[in-house]
Order: structure tokens, then sequence, then C-alpha cells
């Protein structure tokens, strides 16, 4: 009986425990369970009428879709009648403009090609009429009519035309300003009246004073600028000449010195240009003491044709970076003997002198003063064949007749002009040669 108390004492223990701890925890995990599976049948039926909702959604969308579709249809169908339309319509503009353009660029390729042939056929023709002069030219007796025509020519042209005169005492002073051409004429008329009476060799020692003097005056450059300024006070620069010059120099180059720096000057460079042509002056004054002008005169343009002949030679006498001393006696290594005295002296000192100047131009310069010193201009002629000395005497007095003065003329030959003459007076040209009308004509020939 105790036994059976005793266990059932323990049952109740153990079914107390069991009601106190386990129940409450089986109770809640049925509790958990159930609220899972009860929200799970809630998210269910939420899924299931999102389903369904999308469903009807899918059935509209699909409607929406089919009604776009029809819509966008319809209209790339309007779209793409429409881009028909205007490729049409460009393609009809493209289709006149190529058209328009083809009978244009056929136009132009018509008047190109009349063009060409004109200009070929009139190229061809003046090919043959320079085949038949030249045939015609080969006569020396033709080539002198031509030379005569031109003569002849000119006698209508100078009958017709009033004198241009020119002044010689500009000669070599050209490109000047006034003050300063003023200046020239003032020193060389200084000269003149101080020289008259001196003969031909203290003529020249002057000029070879002058030469230096020129030459100390271009390497010092302020005092050239001293002898050019100071404009009001022309004693003071007299006595600054005389100070250094005077009892060391000829009296004749000191006092052209000093009339130079008595002047008023436009440049410096004004000064030397004038004391260099007044120099040269100095040196024919003393060819024209001794009558030998004439030949200084032809003498320096034979020089100025043999410059021009050979650039090489002018080009070495006219480099200043090479002593003045050594392109002299280049110089006289090659005309030594063939030239007077006088012409040498000139040519010396324009080597001397160069200032940037070519030789070649220098010596025709020359040559241009010593023909205006004579009281003259210079042509240059160039003629196919040697002219006779009648016609060097009559193209002399036509030239005259049209320039108002007595013209020495200077001749060359050159047989590529073919016949005529071709004429330099100064800066002036005349091309009646028949090279250079053959030349023309083709120049002129519509392109």
């Amino acid at each position: 009986m105790e036994i059976f108390i005793g266990q059932l004492v323990g049952f109740a223990v153990v079914a107390f425990l069991i009601w106190k701890f386990v129940v409450p925890l089986l109770k809640k995990a049925v509790k958990n369970t159930q609220d899972t599976i009860g929200q799970q049948i809630a998210d269910s039926e939420s899924a299931e009428a999102k389903a369904k909702d999308a469903a009807v959604a899918h059935e509209r969308a699909v409607e929406n879709a089919k009604v776009e579709g029809e819509k966008l249809r319809e209209n790339a169908v309007v779209d793409a009648e429409n881009i028909v339309a205007d490729l049409r319509v460009q393609a009809d503009r493209e289709v006149r403009r190529i058209s328009e353009g083809s009978s244009n660029q056929g136009d132009l390729v018509r008047s190109t090609l009349v063009r060409k042939l004109r200009t070929d056929l009139g190229l061809s023709a003046v090919d043959q009429a320079g085949d038949l002069v030249r045939g015609h030219l080969a006569d020396p007796a033709a080539k002198e009519q031509s030379v005569d025509r031109v003569i002849s020519e000119l006698e209508a042209m100078s009958a017709a035309t009033p004198a241009t005169h020119s002044r010689a005492e500009l000669i070599g002073i050209h490109s000047l300003r006034a003050t300063s051409r003023d200046a020239a004429q003032a020193v060389a008329e200084a000269f003149e009246a101080d020289a008259a009476g001196k003969d031909a060799a203290s003529l020249v020692t002057a000029s070879d004073d002058l030469t230096q003097i020129i030459g100390l005056l271009d390497k010092n450059p302020v005092l050239r600028k001293k002898l050019t300024e100071d404009d009001e006070f022309p004693q003071g620069k007299t006595a600054l000449v005389n100070s250094l010059f005077a009892g060391k120099a000829s009296p004749v180059a000191v006092d052209i010195v000093a009339a130079a720096a008595r002047q008023r000057w436009s440049t410096t460079a004004d000064f030397g240009t004038a004391l260099r042509r007044q120099n040269s002056l100095v040196v024919l004054a003393a060819a024209e003491r001794d009558g030998t002008i004439e030949s200084v005169e032809d003498e320096l343009f034979r020089v100025s044709r043999l410059l021009d002949a050979n650039p090489q030679l002018a080009s070495l006498l006219s480099d200043y970076n090479h002593d003045a001393d050594n392109r002299i006696g280049l110089l006289g290594t090659l005309i030594g003997g063939k030239v007077g005295a006088h012409t040498q002296t000139l040519l010396a000192h324009t080597v001397r002198l160069l200032h940037g100047q070519p030789m070649e131009l220098a010596v025709g310069h020359l040559a241009e003063l010593a023909a205006a010193r004579r009281g003259e201009s210079v042509a240059h002629v160039i003629s196919a064949s040697q002219l006779t000395d009648a016609q060097i005497q009559r193209l002399g007095g036509v030239l005259a007749n049209i320039y108002g003065r007595p013209v020495s003329v200077q001749t060359e030959v050159d047989e590529a002009i073919l016949g005529g003459l071709r004429i330099a007076v100064g800066d002036e040209v005349i091309e009646a040669d028949i090279a250079t009308r053959l030349a023309t004509a083709a120049q002129t020939l519509p392109r």
C-alpha cells in the first residue's frame, strides 16, 4: 500500500511538472505552428488574388499592345508613303540638276576645247610665222632692212611726239630727294668754279685724295653724321673739314668735301652718294681736259658689257668682303693695257668705293655720266647684226629728236633678237626687235 501511495505521489509530481512546464511549451509551439499555417494560408490567398490581377493586367496589356501595334503599323505605312514621295521629289530634282549640270559641263568642255584649239592654232600660226621670219631674216640684207624699218618707225614717232628733255646734271642722283639733289648740284657747281684752270694731272690727284676721304667717312659714321647735321652752322662744318684735311689732301678735294658739308641733305647716305658721284665727275673733267672723254665713255661701255656677260666676275668685283686692292688687281689683270688711264682710275675708284651696288650697274652709270658730261645721253642698242655707220648716225639723230639732246649710240650684237632693234636709254626700253614681237604675239593669244 505504501508502495502504491508512493507511486501515486510520484505520478502526481510528474503530472504536475508536465502540466507546469511541458504543457505551456507544447501550447506555445502549437500556437506558433497555427499562426504560421494561418499566415501561409493568408499569403497563399493574397498570391492567388495577385495572380488573378496579373492575369487580368496581362490580358489588358496584350489588348493594348495589339491596339498600339496596329497604330504603329498604320503610322509606319503613312511614313513610308511620305518617305517614298519625298525620295521621288528629291530624285526628280537631282535628275534635273544632273541633266542641267551635264548640259552646262558639256558647254564648258566644248568652250574649253574651242579656246584650246584656237590657242593651239594661234601658236601654230605664230610658230610658222616665226619660221618664215627666221628664214627671211637669214639674209643679211633682210636684217638690214628690218633695222631701217625700225628707224623709220622711230622717225615717224619723233615727228608726232614732242621731244622729252632729260637733265644731264641729274644723272646718278635721280633717286635722291629734292633737297639732296639740289645739294649735289650745288657741290658740282662749286667744283666747276673751283676747278677752272686746273690741269688733268691735278684733277686726278684730287680724285685720288677724295677717294681716300670718302673711304674714311664711310668708316666713321659719327664724323659723317657730324658733317651732315647742324645746318644752322655751316661755317663750323667747313672749319671742321679744313682742320681734318687741309694740308693733307688736294685743295680741290678738300673744297669739294667742304662744299658738301655746307649743304642740307635729306639723309646721311645721300651725302656719301653725292661725294662718290662728284669723285667720278672730277676724273671725267680730267679726261675732258685731255680730250679723251669720248674714248673713256666708249671704254666704260665696253667694260659694262664685259661684266654683264660675266656675272661671276662682276660678283667677285662687287664682293666687299674681299680686300679692295685684290679686287682692283683682278680688274687690272683683265683690262690692263686695254683701256686708258682715266678709265682705269674711274674703275679702281668705283671698286674701292662700292657701297652695296653691283659692279656692272655702277660701271653702266659711269658710262652714262661720261655721256652726260659730253652733253649726251647713252643709247644701248642691241641688233641681230652689226649696224652700219650710216644706220648708227641715222639712229642717233632720230633718238636725239625724241629725247631733245644728243644721244651716243653704243651697239651690241645678239642674234637671238632675229631682227630689228632693242634700244635702252636710261630706264626706258624700246623693244622693236622681231623676237620680242613674236613673243608678244604668242602671249596675247586668247587663252
